[in-house]
C-alpha cells in the first residue's frame, strides 16, 4: 500500500476536474500538489540525495491523478529545490520556505529558440558595478520555455540560468535565484506570457518568460561566480537535477503503466459481446486480440518496477556523474516508449470509451508524451549516451546471462555499431552521423531491455511474466532476432501466443499485484462505478 492511499480517496483527488474550468482546474492542480509535498514532508537534504523518503514519493501513483500536480511537484522539489539545496550557502530560508511549499519553486534553463542545445543560451547576467547583476532576455529566441511563471496565489521564485557577463567577459552559464512574483502580480521586468494549452493533458499555464533589466543582488548566483577551467563541465554539473528528473520521469511512467493496465483489464472483463461463432456472450478479454495487448502491458509493468528498484540502487552507488546520467538516461529510453505504447495500445482496446478524459487513459498518454520531452529528451539523450557507450566512456552493468537472447542482441547492435565507427576516418562525419544516430535509442534500449530482464529475474518476478516481456520487446527488432537466431516470424508469434496463454489463467493476481485499485477513478472499470457516473452527471 502506498502512503497516499488515504488521501487519494479524499473529495480533493475524487472530484472530477473535467467538470470545472479551466481556472478552477490549474487551482485544484495547485492545491493537490501542496497535499501531497505536505503528506510526504520532504526535505531539502532528501531531495538532493534521493533519499529512500524521495524514491517513495516518486513512485507514488498518485501524481498520476493529476497530470498538472505532478508536472508542478517535479519542478518545485527536483529541479528548483535539488539546485538551490546543491549550493546552500545564504539559502537556508528560501529553502525552509520552498520544501513547506510556502512559496513556489520553478526553473528557468531551456529557451524557446534553443530547445535541447541549452549550452548556447542567450540569457545574460551582466555584474554592474553597484554589485548588482542585471539580467536580460536579449531576443525573442531567448524567452524560457515552459515553465508556468504566472501569478498562481502563492509567491515564486526560480532558478533563472543565464551567461554571466563581467567586463564584457563570458564566465560561463549560471543557475541564478529570482522572485519572479508574489503571487498577484509580476515582479517588475518579468513578463511571463501563457502559452496555448497542450491538449488532452491536464491544464498547466505554461509560458514564455523574458526578462527586462532585472536587478538581483550577485549574492543570488548559486555557487562560485568564476570561470570554470571547462565551461561545458561546470554546465553539466549545474543542470545535473535534470538527470534526476529522468528518474522521475520514468517513475511516473511506471505509474502510468500500472493504472492503464488496470482499467484496461476490469473494462474488457467487463465489456461482454455476442460471440459469432457460439451465438454466447463472451468477455472481450477472451479474445487474442484484447488478451495480448493487455497482458503485454501487465508483463512490462511487473518487469519494469522491478527494474526500478534496481536503477535505485544503481544510481546511488555510481561514482562518478556521468555513469549516474547514464544509469538514468537508460531507465528513462527503456521505460517512457513502453509507457508511450501501452496507453495508446490499451486506449484503443478500450475504444471509444478509451478517448474520454474522465476514464484516465487518454490523458495518462498526454501526460507520457510529455513525461518523454521534459528533463531529457529520450531521443537526445539516446544519441548521447549511445555515442559515450560506442565510444566506451561508460559501461553498462554486467550482463547476468550472457547467452540470453536479449543479451546476444545487446552485444550485436554494440559490435555492428562500433565496427562503423572504427571504419571511419571521422566519428563526426555526415556518412557516420546518418549510419548511427538514427540507431542510438535503439542502442540504448537494448541495453535497458536486458537489464529490465536481469532486474526482473534478480527480484523474482513471475517467470511467465518474464517470457511475455521478452517476447514483446524481441517483436520491436523481428528482423534482427530472423537473421541472427533460431527465431523465424512464426515462432516469435508462438512465443508470444504460448507466453499469453500461460499467464492469462493468473490475471485477477495480477491486477492484485499491480496495487493500483485506490488510484483508479475511471467508471469504465465496473457496472457500479459507471452508472454513479452516469447519475452524477444528470
Amino acid at each position: 500500500m502506498y502512503r497516499s492511499s488515504a488521501l487519494s480517496s479524499t473529495p480533493l483527488f475524487q472530484i472530477d476536474s473535467t467538470s470545472l474550468s479551466w481556472k478552477d482546474r490549474i487551482a485544484l492542480s495547485y492545491d493537490r500538489a501542496k497535499a501531497i509535498a505536505a503528506l510526504y514532508g520532504l526535505n531539502a537534504n532528501d531531495v538532493l540525495t534521493a533519499s529512500p523518503k524521495y524514491w517513495e514519493y516518486l513512485r507514488d501513483p498518485i501524481q498520476v491523478l493529476d497530470g498538472a500536480a505532478a508536472t508542478l511537484l517535479t519542478i518545485h522539489f527536483n529541479l528548483c529545490i535539488g539546485t538551490i539545496a546543491t549550493f546552500p550557502a545564504g539559502k537556508e530560508h528560501i529553502l525552509k520556505q520552498l520544501v513547506s511549499f510556502e512559496i513556489s519553486g520553478q526553473f528557468c534553463l531551456t529557451e524557446v529558440g534553443h530547445g535541447l542545445d541549452a549550452f548556447h543560451l542567450e540569457t545574460t547576467a551582466t555584474l554592474l558595478d553597484t554589485g548588482e547583476l542585471e539580467i536580460n532576455t536579449p531576443s525573442e529566441a531567448a524567452a524560457k520555455f515552459m515553465p508556468p511563471t504566472t501569478p498562481s496565489g502563492l509567491p515564486c521564485v526560480s532558478v533563472v540560468f543565464a551567461r554571466l557577463l563581467v567586463d564584457g567577459q563570458d564566465k560561463g552559464v549560471k543557475p541564478i535565484l529570482v522572485p519572479i512574483h508574489d503571487g498577484r502580480k509580476m515582479y517588475p521586468g518579468i513578463t511571463s506570457k501563457v502559452l496555448s494549452p497542450r491538449g488532452g493533458s491536464g491544464p498547466v499555464e505554461h509560458a514564455l518568460t523574458y526578462f527586462r533589466h532585472v536587478r538581483v543582488p550577485c549574492t543570488s548566483v548559486l555557487g562560485s561566480m568564476d570561470e570554470p577551467v571547462d565551461l561545458k563541465s561546470a554546465f553539466w554539473h549545474n543542470i545535473f537535477r535534470v538527470v534526476v528528473g529522468m528518474l522521475g520521469m520514468g517513475t511516473l511512467a511506471l505509474s502510468m503503466m500500472s493504472i492503464a493496465s488496470y482499467i484496461a483489464s476490469k473494462y474488457s472483463m467487463r465489456r461482454i459481446v455476442v460471440d459469432s461463432f457460439t451465438e454466447q456472450p463472451k468477455a472481450i478479454m477472451a479474445f487474442s486480440t484484447q488478451k495480448i495487448p493487455v497482458l503485454t502491458a501487465i508483463s512490462q509493468t511487473l518487469v519494469m518496477k522491478a527494474f526500478s528498484t534496481k536503477i535505485e540502487s544503481l544510481f546511488a552507488t555510481a561514482d562518478v556523474a556521468i555513469q549516474k546520467h547514464f544509469i538514468a538516461a537508460v531507465w528513462k529510453v527503456t521505460i517512457v516508449p513502453h509507457a508511450v505504447s501501452t496507453l495508446s495500445t490499451l486506449g484503443d482496446r478500450c475504444g471509444a470509451q478509451g478517448l474520454y478524459e474522465v476514464n484516465q487513459i487518454s490523458m495518462m498518454h498526454a501526460d507520457v508524451r510529455g513525461a518523454s520531452i521534459a528533463e531529457g529528451d529520450t531521443l537526445g539523450v539516446s544519441i548521447r549516451f549511445a555515442i559515450e557507450l560506442i565510444l566506451g566512456r561508460v559501461t553498462p552493468p554486467p550482463q547476468t546471462d550472457t547467452d540470453h537472447i536479449l543479451s546476444v542482441h545487446e552485444n550485436s547492435l554494440l559490435a555492428e555499431l562500433r565496427r562503423i565507427v572504427k571504419e571511419s576516418k571521422n566519428h563526426r562525419s555526415n556518412a557516420i552521423e546518418s549510419l548511427i544516430l538514427p540507431r542510438c535509442q535503439e542502442l540504448i534500449q537494448a541495453v535497458g531491455h536486458r537489464m529490465a530482464v536481469d532486474a526482473a529475474k534478480e527480484n523474482g518476478v513471475d517467470p511467465l511474466a518474464i517470457d511475455l516481456y521478452v517476447a514483446s520487446v524481441v517483436k520491436q527488432d523481428g528482423a534482427w532476432y530472423s537473421e541472427h537466431t533460431h527465431l523465424t516470424q512464426a515462432a516469435q508469434r508462438k512465443m508470444e501466443r504460448d507466453a499469453v496463454d500461460a499467464l492469462y489463467p493468473k490475471l485477477e493476481s495480477l491486477l492484485d499485484e499491480l496495487g493500483v485499485e485506490d488510484y483508479v477513478t475511471a467508471p469504465i472499470v465496473s457496472d457500479t462505478r459507471w452508472m454513479s457516473h452516469l447519475e452524477s452527471d444528470a
